[in-house]
């Protein structure tokens, strides 16, 4: 879901086989549809998204070039009555189809998990200027993961705990359906 900032109002960010929906539930006894962005290319019963900095982030599994669809949430507002169909305000084409998405509003970064290229681990996306996500590099770590460093769920966080080694450092915790992998990413150039 999103809380506009501005209007206050609340909206369900709803996946559908073929796009993602919106709903106004300022109301919650009165919900009500707005629209839809179409799915980038064909319908999926897999479609995961994610809000950052009023932007909805979406991906999608077994649909092909799908890559990563941005829409901008403060379009939502001053609608028409009628139903729209939306466009995409951005488009990440350097995957097709992947499991889902994490992303780390603490540091602007999107990881896409279970991508289908360039690797099958993580893809590290820079959100900070969301209309223009660029993708920095791929993690997997080919010792887990039943197909090559697979990673099926990412949670990473700025650490903060007990061990001053590692704190401020970003670190991600892999699913990698047969193993968990621990990774500093702090240096997307040399991840460790």
């Amino acid at each position: 879901g999103w809380t506009d900032s501005v209007t206050q109002k609340e909206w369900a960010l709803v996946g559908l086989t073929d796009g993602t929906s919106f709903v106004d539930i300022s109301d919650p006894i009165n919900p009500k549809y707005v629209g839809k962005l179409p799915t980038e290319t064909y319908s999926s019963s897999w479609r995961d998204m994610k809000v950052y900095q009023d932007h909805v982030f979406v991906v999608a599994d077994n649909v092909g070039s799908h890559g990563l669809q941005v829409f901008d949430l403060t379009k939502l507002r001053n609608l028409p009555d009628s139903v729209v169909t939306f466009q995409e305000d951005a488009h990440l084409s350097t995957f097709g189809s992947a499991h889902n998405i994490f992303i780390n509003e603490e540091t602007g970064y999107a990881y896409v998990v279970g991508a289908d290229q360039p690797c099958e681990g993580y893809l590290i996306v820079d959100i900070s200027n969301p209309a223009n996500p660029q993708y920095e590099t791929c993690y997997a770590d080919y010792n887990t993961g039943n197909d090559g460093g697979y990673t099926h769920d990412v949670q990473c966080v700025v650490y903060n705990g007990p061990d001053t080694e590692h704190v401020g450092k970003e670190i991600c915790l892999g699913c990698n359906e047969d193993a968990l992998s621990i990774v500093d990413v702090t240096n997307k150039n040399n991840i460790a």
